[in-house]
């Protein structure tokens, strides 16, 4: 099963730091996992965040904590923290979390933005 969809990131922190985004500020998710009818094996979201501002980030692997809402119903939201292998270019973050650091809220708050 594989599913894309985009949310907007409320909150950005990189290693404790608070990145200032603008208002709407989208990200793209993809959402990849083996449905074996009562839950998901190797689930994996990855993710691009597109940037407007040209930003100094250090770290290969720091640790990233997100606010993410649906653009439809902004009470609808999920926050989440990971550490993982991000690429940052001047044009926008993309990365990955594996199942280790994905957590069901995760989860439920990507499937349910396809309804």
């Amino acid at each position: 099963m594989k599913i894309q969809t985009s949310a907007e990131v409320t909150s950005l922190q990189w290693d404790g730091k608070v990145i200032d985004l603008n208002e709407h500020h989208n990200i793209d998710l993809e959402f990849s996992a083996i449905d074996t009818g009562g839950g998901f094996k190797d689930p994996m979201l990855d993710f691009s965040i597109p940037l407007k501002n040209s930003i100094e980030w250090s770290a290969d692997q720091p640790n990233i904590s997100l606010t993410l809402a649906d653009p439809n119903n902004k009470e609808k939201q999920v926050s989440f923290s990971f550490s993982g292998e991000v690429t940052v270019s001047d044009q926008q973050i993309n990365g990955r979390i594996k199942e280790d650091e994905l957590g069901r809220e995760v989860i439920g708050f990507v499937l349910n933005l396809l309804r």
